[in-house]
């Protein structure tokens, strides 16, 4: 089974999240330099600039600027671990679990986010906050129990982000200054994060499952405030 570890937020805060996002439109009027909208303005040129030498900006476009995820289809990946036979990926999560113990569980809320990075990706991030010190603790713990049963471990997939959506063809320069605004001002509600799972695909349609659960691994304690 090709497995995966992956923390995965309460469903709550994941429709808080999609609901805010799901309300953001593109300003009516050219937006002013500065705050959110001017710092995020000249990579969004970059990007989605527009033709030289036109006279005016096209009307908006009709449809969705944001292809948004299915709240089942949200989880903050934490390391990929490939092709594994069963007696494997059941060897790592003997091995998570007793080692997880030691691992603080975070106290996590969304906060802020990115579009379109790095180059080359088309997605649009909330950020997490609170605990992140924890959670890169339960990164380097995931990855160092893989790689002492000289198990594959492919860490590049972790980025203390969410992943919101995929930018379509009808996003505009506007809507993701405006998206970029709402993500600085949001402060999503807070949750514990008390385990980690061990997640292998299953496809379930676009709005279904896109994983079924091999083991929840119980971390330990809550970070002490």
């Amino acid at each position: 089974m090709h497995l995966s570890a992956a923390l995965v937020p309460p469903r709550e805060v994941l429709d808080h999240v999609i609901e805010m996002v799901a309300g953001v439109e593109p300003p009516r009027a050219p937006a002013a330099a500065g705050g959110a909208a001017g710092r995020h303005a000249a990579w969004a040129g970059r990007r989605l600039a527009r033709r030289k030498g036109q006279a005016a900006p096209p009307p908006p476009p009709a449809g969705p600027m944001l292809d948004l995820l299915s709240p089942f289809r949200m989880t903050v990946p934490v390391a990929k671990f490939g092709n594994l036979a069963l007696f494997d990926a059941n060897r790592l999560a003997d091995a998570l679990e007793q080692q997880a113990q030691d691992w603080q569980a975070p106290r996590l809320h969304l906060h802020g986010g990115v579009a379109l990075e790095p180059a080359g990706d088309v997605h649009a991030w909330a950020g997490l906050a609170g605990d992140v010190d924890a959670l890169n603790d339960i990164k380097a713990g995931v990855i160092r129990a893989a790689q002492g049963l000289q198990l594959f471990v492919d860490r590049r997939v972790f980025r203390p982000q969410l992943r919101l959506g995929s930018i379509t063809d009808l996003t505009t320069e506007a809507y993701l200054e405006e998206l970029l605004a709402a993500l600085d001002r949001y402060e999503g509600p807070p949750w514990w994060q008390s385990t980690v799972s061990l997640v292998s695909p299953a496809e379930h349609g676009p709005t279904g499952p896109a994983f079924r659960v091999h083991r929840e691994i119980k971390l330990g304690p809550p970070v002490t405030h």
